[in-house]
């Protein structure tokens, strides 16, 4: 800290303070009379009128009260800058002037006037002596001691602090400049990193850091600072990064190497001061584009028409390009639209963004345009914790970070204009090519978007297929049945492709006997036409590859394991592996990756229609019970790998004959199925409601939730649950069903709770307790009374959540339940804590913790070491309080927890309890950890590590 030998200071870049020549700290007295100096000194030299006074300090000129206080705090503040002066000759002096008041006081004894007295000189060197520029304006900075006139309230105060708070952001900015202008761009990042944590909204700032990461080869943690300041711009104030910083965030995605953070134009020749990125990672450049379709032939026409619609980065075109490729199912599209991406891909460098959006899938729901932005911004390498929830803030993360870049996205399968709008990236340079079998007419009008109606193959062109696809032997001297063929499938490219298919695997059918089975179209619907040719690869199959055909039309998603096809059949799956060869072999299916298959939703249709035909009800019934039970035990596995500590899921004991579920050994594969599955256990629920298979809708809805809890997928889970809820109703009536039904009622008042809805919590929590007490349910009681007791305390409401949680330890008592009880013992122990009765609460948590210890319960085990921290904390023991909240973020940081919230919070007591004992960079480290885990968890405890640093 700067001193000026004998002279006392004034401080007022912190709280406010007075330094005697000596050092010495002088007590300054109440908040006013601490304002009525900060007022005097912020103009030095000058009057300042009484009525000026009187307002910013009590906002009330008229006072004379006000008046009167004044004048006593004018007589305290003369005392007291006499009494720090200690006969020094530049003693600060506070005098009558001019009508008013007037301090006289050097410049140099207060800091703020030192500091810009420093960055002015700075400023001046700035042209001859980068280092002694920098080094200056590093001096200018380092008088700023947190937040200015802390302490002081008011609108002066605030209005003040404000201006400061940009004065300061922008003397950082000037030295940091200055610092990446020298090349030292790793030795910047730290001190950057921590000034953006604490000014979250500084764009200056957030740009320089990251310039800094980029050059130290650490793009994507670059990437990762624009999309935490852009949603703490658009979260806090409602607008999107200015253009500076967005430009900025342009040039890291191309990787330019001439990219710079300047508010005003660089020098000539200041080029030549940057050093290049070192070991700087790839460009992030998504490559999802499906193969393409081996043997594509013909369609000429609509690919030059594409090139001239679509024409990519050559184009010029100062809009992103659209174009629908709209026909009926089985003609091509996607085919089509494969071809060509694959064909112009080289014209779209920066990648290839492709989804499947199931919009015509019979027994399979469309795709969510939110959950295909999270797929999206995840190819763009955002992290789950930097996407925003909702459909919109997600479309505006994905037209920015396109911005600039050249990109296909191709959207297959679409099922109508909203669902396609917010995918479509809205920056130059980009192109969009969509594929459906309805028009789009919105689409049209609201975009400007082309539109290609495609149309079955031409003669010449089905002709060509297969010609191109059969031996010539077939084809000698057979151009009739050629004809023939090419009629009966309609020109339809699936169809043909299947009827190829079908002959080239079959070299003793002969294209004239192929072409007798082929019906005339002359006369014939167009499904039955296609049914037919769809009938030849299906009545060539083994019988058991047949029944295995049919059944998986029953299963509800398009996409399927291994696993799920045994299920339906019955079998094993390594009786499963050769059938699916087979049905991979005759193109019915198309194996996605090893072990996962996927049906074409005509297949699919005439599948379902096959086993309605050909299955009795009972058979059908059972295999779709089976597959269910498939995806319950799968899923039940998975959560006991996972959350065994955290759930009332009753065991489900044995799965039936005939299902194999998945077995996980650990968390990670564990939480991978679920990432995989987690649509397809969404249709499967649905199935089961609506065929009336309650029970597997229920427990299989409850199982994904917890998923999605975890995930925090919580608006999703909301979604479920109603379903589930609704089908639980009608399960309701003996022992068992209202069992379930009340424990999905807990679990719709935990995601209430999580949505803010402590309403709705309460009464669905009020519900499942008359549940469980008219069967005598105690675990189920206390459970109730223990989420009571949690609304309670978020709502500051101490005593009644202390009388609900020892109610709950009660009930768990006469359960039985160990669990329960040590996990009581600590609510308990905590709710003592806020009530000032640390020792009480250090007592409950002990019994807590050896009961938590004698059951292996490793998740409460780290939250009930976080209680005994804060319970050593205010008995006045900060070292021991370091030592339990270490072993708490221990604990809820491994995998067996994996609770980063409640890590969060450890994080922040235990910076809390390093800063008591004087350790003060510990104490940052630990509230930069607790900050950025909970801006990624988006979730407004962000604040409290916020200030502490600010005020560090």
């Amino acid at each position: 800290m700067w001193r000026i030998d004998g002279v006392s200071e004034l401080r007022l870049l912190g709280p406010v303070e007075l330094r005697g020549a000596d050092g010495r700290r002088f007590p300054l007295g109440p908040p006013q009379q601490r304002s009525v100096l900060a007022v005097l000194a912020m103009s030095p030299g000058r009057p300042v009128m009484a009525e000026t006074l009187i307002r910013h300090v009590w906002r009330d000129e008229s006072s004379g009260g006000a008046r009167d206080v004044l004048y006593t705090y004018i007589s305290r503040l003369r005392g007291l800058l006499r009494e720090a002066a200690q006969d020094s000759p530049h003693a600060p002096m506070l005098r009558r002037g001019n009508g008013g008041y007037v301090l006289d006081i050097l410049p140099e004894s207060v800091d703020l006037q030192r500091s810009r007295a420093l960055a002015d000189q700075g400023r001046s060197e700035r042209a001859d002596d980068l280092e002694r520029a920098a080094k200056l304006l590093g001096e200018a900075g380092a008088l700023w001691r947190g937040t200015p006139l802390a302490g002081l309230r008011g609108q002066w105060a605030e209005q003040v602090r404000a201006g400061l708070e940009r004065e300061r952001v922008t003397l950082l900015t000037e030295r940091y400049e200055l610092e990446l202008e020298m090349g030292r761009h790793a030795e910047s990042v730290a001190g950057l990193s921590a000034e953006v944590v604490e000014n979250p909204l500084a764009e200056p700032l957030a740009g320089q850091l990251m310039v800094a990461l980029f050059r130290s080869g650490r793009q994507s943690d670059a990437l990762q600072v624009y999309a935490r300041t852009r949603r703490a711009l658009v979260d806090e104030i409602g607008e999107e990064p200015g253009p500076e910083l967005r430009r900025l965030h342009e040039q890291i995605l191309r990787r330019s190497r001439d990219l710079n953070w300047r508010q005003e134009p660089h020098k000539p020749g200041a080029e030549q001061s940057q050093v290049p990125p070192r070991d700087a990672p790839p460009a992030v450049r998504p490559a999802q584009l499906p193969p393409a379709v081996a043997g594509f032939t013909g369609r000429e026409t609509y690919l030059d028409r594409l090139d001239r619609l679509l024409p990519g980065a050559g184009g010029g075109s100062s809009d992103a390009t659209i174009c629908a490729v709209v026909g009926t199912a089985g003609v091509g599209k996607t085919a089509l639209a494969m071809h060509w991406a694959h064909r112009a891909a080289e014209r779209f460098p920066d990648g290839q963004l492709y989804v499947n959006l199931r919009g015509f899938a019979a027994a399979d729901s469309p795709a969510e345009p939110a959950e295909v932005l999270r797929a999206f911004l995840q190819a763009l390498q955002i992290p789950d914790s930097q996407i925003p929830e909702g459909t919109e803030a997600r479309t505006g993360l994905f037209r920015s970070l396109l911005a600039g870049r050249r990109v296909l996205v191709v959207l297959d399968n679409a099922r109508d204009d909203c669902q396609v709008l917010p995918l479509m990236p809205g920056a130059p340079g980009c192109a969009t090519l969509i594929t459906s079998r309805h028009r789009l007419p919105s689409l049209v009008a609201e975009t400007g978007a082309d539109q290609i109606v495609l149309e079955p193959f031409s003669t010449e062109e089905a002709r060509q297929l297969l010609v191109r696809r059969l031996p010539a032997e077939q084809l000698e001297g057979r151009q009739d049945a050629v004809s023939d063929v090419v009629n009966g499938c309609v020109r339809l490219p699936l169809a043909l492709a299947l009827a190829a298919a079908h002959l080239a695997a079959r070299p003793g059918i002969t294209l004239t006997a192929l072409a007798d089975r082929t019906p005339d179209s002359g006369g014939c619907e167009l499904t039955a036409d296609v049914r037919t040719v769809l009938s030849w690869s299906y009545r060539v199959l083994s019988p058991a590859a047949a029944r295995l055909f049919r059944l998986l039309g029953l299963h509800p998603a398009p996409e399927f394991s291994t696993g799920a096809a045994a299920a339906l059949a019955g079998i094993g799956p390594p009786q499963t592996r050769p059938l699916l060869r087979e049905l991979t072999w005759a193109s019915v299916l198309d194996e996605r990756m090893p072990g996962r298959f996927a049906m074409h939703d005509l297949l699919r249709d005439y599948a379902a229609e096959l086993a309605r035909e050909e299955e009795e009800e009972e058979q059908r019934r059972a295999a779709v019970g089976r597959v269910l039970d498939y995806y319950l035990h799968s899923a039940h596995g998975a959560c006991r790998t996972l959350w065994a500590h955290r759930d009332r899921l009753t065991d489900l004991g044995p799965a039936p004959s005939g299902v194999t579920p998945e077995v996980f050994a650990e968390a990670g594969p564990a939480f991978a199925w679920f990432a995989t599955e987690r649509r397809t256990l969404t249709d499967a629920v649905r199935l089961a409601a609506s065929a009336g298979l309650d029970g597997h809708a229920v427990r299989l809805g409850r199982r994904l939730g917890t998923y999605l809890d975890r995930d925090g997928r919580w608006i999703e889970q909301g979604r479920l649950l109603r379903t589930v809820l609704a089908t639980a109703r009608r399960t309701g009536g003996d022992p068992a069903g209202d069992a379930e039904l009340a424990a999905v009622l807990c679990d719709q008042a935990r995601s209430a709770f999580r949505l803010g809805d402590l309403d709705q919590a309460r009464e669905r929590l009020d519900s499942a307790y008359e549940l469980f007490r008219a069967h005598d349910d105690l675990a189920g009681q206390a459970e109730v009374h223990h989420y009571i007791a949690n609304l309670h305390e978020v709502q500051d409401d101490p005593v009644p959540a202390l009388r609900h949680a020892r109610t709950s330890l009660a009930l768990y008592r006469q359960a039985g339940d160990r669990r329960g009880q040590g996990r009581e013992l600590n609510i308990i122990g905590w709710i003592h804590g806020l009530l000032g009765k640390p020792e009480l609460s250090l007592a409950r948590s002990r019994l807590a913790l050896a009961v938590q210890e004698s059951v292996g319960d490793l998740y409460f085990m780290g939250i009930t070491w976080d209680t005994l921290g804060r319970a050593h904390h205010r008995l006045g023991d900060p070292h021991e309080a370091i030592t339990c909240f270490r072993r708490a973020i221990e604990l809820l940081e491994s995998p067996d927890a994996a609770d980063l919230l409640n890590a969060a919070k450890a994080h922040t007591a235990l910076g809390d309890a390093q800063a008591d004992i004087g350790d003060t960079p510990a104490a940052r480290a630990s509230w930069t950890r607790a900050l950025r885990i909970f801006e990624d968890l988006r979730h407004p405890a962000a604040a409290e590590p916020r200030s502490r640093l600010q005020a560090a």
